[in-house]
């Protein structure tokens, strides 16, 4: 089995300052919540929403070979939902022109009510302390609403691959609010999605507490899924490894996938050629195929990201175009 070769379109409905700088320049904001309350980041964001991702970049995408988008949207996506502004008209516009180039979605619920966790991809995540998330009910709960909406919108959509519940939750000791959180939020989608939706959910970097969270819940007609994130780049342990011990990694890896596989589908949700410091091009592509033929045991992986404002290895367009990332057939 080969997996779905795909990427990650971040930086677009949830903003990151590392992907898009431009969009913070000259204003005090740090992440997507400051951002939107601020009149300058308004009116970026509008055009950015607008620009940032566009026909040209699915075409671009499909031409290369990649078969799934891993959209991440926040919970404000239908609006009302101040200071955010609604993004439902763009979730709406990608997932129509995926269709049209035959390519997979995986709508991934990216920053929650109230944020997951205090990371900037959580949307707001520096204006609530960590694991508050899991100790209100109402944002879990709001939480699940939006994705019961999202999933009840695209029902008629075949080509919607899953729906990712959480991205990278912080997670409690035991994991059990967790788990709870997510089997709560299976049964309540899976009674509007449609049948053979993938219900995907992060492994929150703990995947032994985590990967058999649904057990005789899961239902043949929504198969659930789980999603590993594994980069190279963070932490004193990378930066230790040298580049060759890091490739030898990388291939091990795929007895990791398989090892998660004994209890689910596996998606590598995210990965990237990212290094905690500078390698030479031919032992960066010999890392990303590594990683690949690793992944490709799994059921889909999604680099991430497919684009940055600046060039380098989180950005897929540019590895591709220099010819450092070769997709294998």
């Amino acid at each position: 089995m080969t997996a779905l070769k795909g990427v990650n379109l971040g930086g677009w409905l949830v903003i990151e300052k590392w992907i898009t700088p431009s969009l913070f320049k000259g204003v005090k904001a740090t992440n997507h919540y400051q951002l939107e309350k601020t009149l300058a980041g308004q009116i970026r964001l509008k055009t950015h929403y607008e620009t940032f991702i566009t026909e040209a970049d699915i075409r671009w995408l499909h031409e290369q070979g990649i078969e799934l988008l891993r959209v991440p949207f926040g919970y404000w996506v239908f609006g009302g939902e101040k200071p955010y502004q609604a993004t439902i008209k763009q979730l709406d516009w990608v997932v129509r022109t995926a269709s049209k180039y035959g390519m997979y979605v995986l709508l991934d619920m990216h920053a929650a009510a109230g944020a997951q966790s205090n990371k900037a991809h959580a949307g707001s995540g520096d204006q609530v302390k960590q694991n508050m998330w899991l100790n209100r009910l109402e944002w879990q709960e709001r939480t699940i609403e939006t994705l019961v909406k999202v999933a009840a919108r695209y029902r008629e959509e075949p080509h919607i691959w899953g729906i990712e519940l959480v991205n990278e939750p912080s997670i409690d000791a035991t994991g059990l609010k967790l788990v709870d959180f997510y089997r709560r939020a299976y049964k309540r989608i899976t009674v509007v999605a449609r049948p053979g939706t993938r219900i995907v959910f992060s492994d929150a970097f703990t995947p032994l507490l985590t990967a058999n969270t649904f057990g005789w819940l899961a239902k043949r007609e929504y198969p659930v899924v789980i999603d590993t994130h594994i980069y190279h780049c963070f932490g004193s342990a990378n930066k230790r490894r040298t580049v060759d011990e890091h490739i030898r990694l990388a291939r091990r890896s795929r007895w990791y996938v398989r090892l998660l596989s004994l209890f689910q589908p596996v998606l590598v949700g995210e990965w990237s050629a990212m290094l905690p410091y500078r390698t030479l091009p031919e032992k960066t592509t010999t890392f990303v195929t590594a990683q690949i033929k690793s992944y490709n045991t799994g059921e889909a992986w999604c680099y991430w990201n497919y684009k940055t404002e600046d060039s380098g290895r989180w950005n897929f367009r540019d590895m591709v175009e220099t010819g450092q990332l070769k997709l294998l057939q």
